[in-house]
């Protein structure tokens, strides 16, 4: 369950104050929820110092690992003195140091390489005494399994009013306002809807995969010389791993916008005043007045039995055209 960002906090102020306090955890949270800001938060709370900015923190031991170059990547790196790379950053914490903060944020987590994640496994498993890590992320479904599974989650709502979207996202609203003024009821409008969301979901595949290829030509190039052709093929399975991983987590996320829609519009049919996408209020009342409660609840049924169906190993394209039709073709 999400949590606004003070009750968060009061948490992990109990678990601290009985000595229960975790090493590592997960903090995510749509765009929208300030994480570096909460981090920052988190570590006035453990060190008990009222520190402003993240240099203070730095200048007494903590170690931020950030993306960085054109691919966006944090990459594994070739030995421990390699700055900016996640053998870097695991060796400032097993070196004897004099600083009295042992801390480590991990921002834009997601960017982990799963190379990267793989060697930070047995420091999250086998921490230095006394470390603590924040692994930041607005899209924990790109992070390995394995790496989940060895971290606390907690999730950020964003604060009130406030939601930020994605290129795609926004596509997606624009898309969906346009229902208000378009005709709708027919098998052609459901299918020219449906042609204009697959573009959207094209559109983010392709820009995950270029991403990603990018950052493994790089690779290909560094590494093509000293290994073999095994290496090559597992890290191309891995590559193709991660590019799936992060598209069904964005892909799932749209879909999750699309039933906030829906849902704004039943809401709106009952006299609800909460609504997902307030900003949106006065488009999702016209489809309101427009559409009986019945036709509503039937297009809301069939969005969420897509989604189930999109979880399984079902043909993406016919899925969204049966639903498609289902949903807005009557």
């Amino acid at each position: 369950m999400p949590f606004k960002a003070d009750k968060a906090l009061d948490l992990l102020a109990r678990a601290h104050q009985h000595g229960r306090l975790g090493h590592a955890y997960l903090i995510t949270g749509p765009r929208g929820a300030d994480l570096m800001d909460f981090a920052l938060r988190v570590l006035r709370l453990v060190t008990g110092r009222e520190r402003h900015h993240f240099e203070d923190f730095q200048r007494e031991g903590l170690y931020i690992l950030r993306p960085e170059g054109k691919s966006r990547r944090i990459k594994v790196g070739d030995d421990s003195s390699d700055p900016n790379t996640m053998r870097h950053f695991i060796h400032h914490f097993q070196m004897r140091s004099e600083s009295t903060l042992k801390a480590g944020v991990i921002a834009e987590a997601e960017r982990m390489n799963d190379q990267a994640q793989n060697a930070f496994l047995r420091t999250l498993e086998e921490p230095p005494a006394g470390t603590l890590f924040l692994l930041l992320t607005h899209n924990p479904k790109a992070l390995l399994t394995t790496t989940r599974s060895r971290v606390i989650e907690i999730p950020l709502l964003p604060p009130e009013g406030v939601r930020v979207f994605t290129a795609y996202e926004q596509r997606l609203l624009e898309l969906l306002e346009n229902l208000t003024v378009r005709s709708s009821g027919s098998l052609g409008a459901a299918l020219a809807l449906k042609t204009e969301f697959q573009d959207i979901l094209e559109a983010l595949r392709g820009e995950i995969e270029r991403d990603h290829k990018e950052a493994f030509d790089k690779e290909k190039d560094h590494y093509k010389q000293t290994t073999d052709g095994s290496w090559l093929k597992a890290r191309e399975d891995q590559v193709d791993a991660a590019i799936q991983a992060e598209y069904l987590g964005q892909r799932g996320a749209l879909l999750d916008l699309l039933l906030a829609w829906m849902g704004d519009v039943a809401r709106q049919q009952v006299g609800g005043e909460h609504l997902d996408l307030d900003v949106f209020r006065e488009a999702t009342a016209k489809l309101a007045q427009r559409w009986t409660p019945e036709e509503t609840d039937r297009r809301l049924r069939v969005l969420r039995q897509l989604e189930s169906h999109l979880h399984t190993n079902v043909n993406e394209s016919l899925a969204l055209e049966v639903a498609f039709i289902q949903a807005f073709g009557r």
